[in-house]
C-alpha cells in the first residue's frame, strides 16, 4: 500500500477515508503466489472464500470459520437469509464437522450426491424427531438402485 505523494496520514483511516486504486504487480500469474503459512502449520485452505453463490454457501462458511478464515457471502442473497446463515455458522461446533443428515425415505441418489461434501464420507439417517436410526456410506450404496430408499441400504445400528 502506498499513499498519495508518499505522505502518511497522522491519524487512523477508515474505509470511507480512502480511495483504492488498482496497481500493477510483479506477480505474473496467480499460480506463482505461495500461500503457505509461515508458522509451519501446513494450512491448505484459503483464509478468505470468494463472494460467489457457488463458492460461499453455508457449508463453506462453516468450514472456513472453523479453521479461522472468513467466507464472504454473496451480495445477492436476501438479508434475512444472510442472518440465518450467520446464526447457523456461529452455532456450529468448533471442532466436529456438522453431520450430513437425510431421512429414511430419502433416496440413495440423494445420499451419493451429498457423500463427497464431507471428508468422513457418511450420511446420518435420522427419523422425524432427529434421532439417528442409521448410517449410510458409499459402500452401502454400491450396487443399489439410485431411487431406493435409504432405509433399505443403511447400517441400522449407528454408533453414537
Amino acid at each position: 500500500m502506498r499513499f498519495l505523494h508518499d505522505i502518511e496520514p497522522a491519524t487512523d483511516l477508515t474505509y470511507s477515508d480512502v480511495f483504492m486504486v488498482p496497481g500493477r504487480s510483479a506477480v505474473g500469474s496467480r499460480l506463482d503466489v505461495d500461500l503457505t503459512a509461515r508458522d509451519g502449520s501446513g494450512a491448505t485452505i484459503p483464509v478468505v472464500a470468494a463472494n460467489m453463490t457457488a463458492v460461499s454457501g453455508r457449508r463453506m462458511a462453516e468450514t472456513i470459520a472453523r479453521r479461522g478464515g472468513i467466507a464472504i457471502l454473496p451480495q445477492d442473497i436476501p438479508a434475512d437469509v444472510v442472518a440465518d446463515v450467520v446464526e447457523w455458522v456461529k452455532t456450529r461446533d468448533l471442532v466436529v464437522d456438522t453431520a450430513i443428515t437425510l431421512g429414511p425415505a430419502d433416496t440413495v441418489g440423494e445420499a451419493l450426491a451429498l457423500l463427497p461434501k464431507r471428508a468422513h464420507g457418511a450420511v446420518v439417517v435420522i427419523d422425524g424427531a432427529g434421532v439417528p436410526v442409521g448410517v449410510v456410506t458409499e459402500a452401502d450404496c454400491a450396487g443399489a438402485d439410485r431411487f431406493a430408499q435409504l432405509s433399505t441400504v443403511m447400517s441400522a445400528d449407528p454408533v453414537t
